[in-house]
């Protein structure tokens, strides 16, 4: 039982700090699975992790179980974040590419529609393609080119931008400007933000890390104490320990997130 409880205290700790870079790297190099696979794989994953807690449920007492659930709670939050991040980040890069094409189309003189269908065309980001398609099938059946735009704005990462460009195409359209010129400055203000972005996410990087690492300490002072054979798993395990291992994991946790939500609302003010 040690044994197992000395794994389940690393895997705590793995969760917390985070997938190594290496992982990240080996994971992104390989191919993508169709959707059939990746739907097959997310149920196998749910069996396994039912089981999993299944066993966890009746081999340990409740407040391990509990701290463990907590654990795999704190982790999902902070993987769900990271994932919309990298949405975000993505989106914001093929944005900036989109509106480049969109702006060197209509500088040379075409037509907005052919303009977007264009950048449509040439995007290599699956939302932001379907969405200025859409638009640019609006414009040939003459429906409302804004109102698509907004439309588009809830399937997206980044709806200010969708909601941006809709108040720009109903202000070239109401006092008569260059649609040309508004699209640039959309392309302007995307790509300072963008910067902006990057400069803040840099600057907390140090904050983040710290973070992750003092909420570790915990998980490697238990495991340290178990190698000099204080025994702190066999109390950790018991109905008392239990209880403690449970507010000491709610602290740890609640501290983590506490400290992702300050450092991404001072990224924000930066």
């Amino acid at each position: 039982m040690i044994g197992s409880a000395v794994a389940a205290l690393a895997l705590a700790a793995a969760l917390l700090l985070g997938a190594s870079p290496r992982g990240r790297l080996v994971s992104d190099s390989r191919p993508r699975a169709g959707r059939g696979d990746r739907r097959a794989g997310r149920w196998s994953l749910l069996v396994v992790a039912i089981g999993g807690v299944a066993l966890a449920g009746l081999a340990l007492p409740l407040g391990a179980w509990l701290s463990g659930l907590v654990v795999a709670a704190t982790a999902a939050v902070r993987r769900r974040r990271g994932l919309r991040r990298r949405r975000a980040d993505a989106e914001s890069r093929a944005w900036e590419a989109a509106l480049e094409v969109l702006v060197s189309e209509l500088r040379v003189g075409a037509h907005p529609l052919r303009a977007f269908t264009i950048a449509a065309a040439e995007s290599t980001h699956p939302g932001i393609a379907a969405g200025l398609g859409g638009v640019a099938a609006r414009a040939r059946l003459g429906a409302d080119v804004a109102h698509g735009l907004r439309d588009a704005a809830h399937y997206s990462a980044m709806p200010a931008q969708w909601e941006r460009l809709a108040a720009y195409w109903e202000l070239g359209g109401r006092h008569g400007l260059a649609i040309a010129s508004l699209m640039q400055a959309a392309h302007n203000d995307i790509a300072a933000r963008r910067r902006f972005s990057e400069r803040t996410a840099a600057g907390m990087a140090g904050a983040r890390a710290s973070a992750a690492l003092l909420a570790g300490l915990p998980v490697l002072g238990v495991l340290l104490g178990q190698l000099i054979g204080a025994r702190p798993v066999l109390f950790l395990l018991s109905e008392s320990g239990g209880v403690l291992a449970l507010i000491g994991m709610s602290l740890v946790c609640s501290g983590l997130l506490w400290s992702d939500r300050i450092t991404t609302r001072l990224g924000g003010a930066a």
